[in-house]
Order: structure tokens, then sequence, then C-alpha cells
């Protein structure tokens, strides 16, 4: 990344943080590989599986990951269907499977912001993140070749979970083996959390039946913590149109 002031300046890469760092690395990589000649045979997969992306006319996955940024000419549903599109298609190809990685990113680092970085585990930000994207991986990798509307959210939300229990059972070990007052073992306290197997659209329809809008609202809000613009980018349905039905459920819900 260069050196700043001369001689006795700084290096740019020793004041990035760690975690900064692997993100960097990430996308560079990912610049090298998305127009590659792989690249372009994994579009070419991609193009003619659907037809929906074929109208797209994607050149290789380096132009699908951009159609996939909230800056370009898809609007919400359009991301989400391709996204979508992304992980059905991930066994067709090995670099499917990275390209909804690379597109997972800041899905990825809003995750380890809300779990505090992985405090109180005794690993640093970097290895946190690291754990967090090998796990993000892993689901793409489990998940391919699946149908499901809700993708990119089921997805962060697997995850989530995933690195949740494993703070979780690090709690537990750390006390294990301490003694009460009589000589008793003192055991960790079960917790409870979703199943990251189920699906966000299993999860809606638990939820708030016949009111699925209502529902991804009230699990990305209050459970999941997102705001309502991020569920938006994640479902495809305006934050206001999620932030109107959600609210209202839960007044229905209160009564």
């Amino acid at each position: 990344m260069g050196v700043m002031g001369g001689a006795g300046g700084l290096t740019l890469w020793a004041m990035t943080p760690p975690q900064n760092q692997q993100l960097d690395h990430l996308r560079a990589e990912w610049a090298g590989i998305s127009r590659s000649r792989q690249s372009r045979e994994a579009a070419a997969v991609l193009v003619a599986t659907h037809p929906d992306v074929a109208i797209l006319e994607p050149r290789d996955l380096g132009a699908i990951v951009t159609l996939l940024e909230p800056s370009s000419r898809l609007n919400q549903v359009e991301r989400a269907h391709l996204a979508a599109r992304l992980l059905s298609s991930a066994p067709d190809h090995p670099l499917i499977a990275r390209a909804l990685l690379q597109t997972m990113l800041p899905g990825i680092v809003s995750i380890a912001r809300r779990l505090r970085w992985g405090a109180g585990t005794g690993d640093d930000p970097s290895t946190f993140l690291a754990d967090l994207i090998t796990v993000m991986f892993e689901l793409i990798v489990e998940w391919g070749g699946q149908q499901r509307p809700y993708a990119a959210p089921d997805l962060l939300n697997a995850a989530r979970c995933r690195m949740r229990r494993r703070i979780e059972a690090l709690d537990d070990h750390s006390v294990i083996g301490l003694e009460r007052s009589d000589g008793s073992l003192l055991e960790p306290t079960p917790t409870i959390d979703l199943d990251p197997a189920d699906d966000l659209e299993a999860q809606i329809a638990i939820l708030c039946e016949g009111d699925p809008i209502a529902a991804a609202g009230l699990l990305g809000r209050v459970v999941l913590g997102y705001t309502y613009r991020e569920i938006a980018q994640m479902t495809g349905h305006s934050p206001r149109l999620l932030a109107e039905r959600s609210r209202a459920m839960a007044r229905r819900i209160q009564r």
C-alpha cells in the first residue's frame, strides 16, 4: 500500500487494522479473478441456466457482483433474486460461490460488529473475522443448489447464529469444572437460539402468518438488529413499507 512521509514515514499497511487488511486482501483477490477466463466461464454457466440472468447480459462474474451493489441499475427485488440465483448455481462452478462470498462482505462486517468482534472469546478481531468469513463460505457451499428466495438474509442469519453459538460455547467451557460449595460441578446454562438451518422464509411463516413483509421487518429489526434500510436491501421491500407493516403487526400482537 506504499509508504507515507519519506524514509522516516509510517507504512500505511502497518497502520491498517488487521481485519481491514483481510478485507483488502479479499477485494484485491477478487479484482484479480473477477474478469478472468474462469470468471467468464462461470457467468456463461449462470446465463445458460437462468434466462432471467441472461437478460442482464453479464460478461463475467465481476459484472454480476457489480449488479448486486446497491448503486447498480437493479432494484432491491432484482438484486435479491440475483443473489438467490448465485446460491442455487453455486455447485455448478467453483467461482460462483466465491462471487457470492464477495457480495456478502458488507453483511459479514455488520455481523462482526453486532457480535462485538468476538469480544470475550480470547480471539483478536482479525481472527474472529477470518472465522466468520470461513463460516459464511461453508454455508454457501452447504446450501449450494438450494432454492432460497431470501438467500442473502438467510445466509447472514445462519452465519450470525453459528458464530454466536461458538461464543456461547466458549463461555460455557469457561465455567465447566467450577464447583459449588457442596462439591458438585457447576453446569453451564443451556441457551436457546434459532436453528441456522431454518431459513428466513420459514421463520416468517411462524412469526406472522399471511404477512411475510411484516414478519421480515420484525425479525430483522427486533431479533437480528438490522435497520429497515438494511432489511430492505436484503429482501427487496422498501424501508417505509417494512416499517409500516411490521409496526402494524406489532400492535396487533400486543393486543
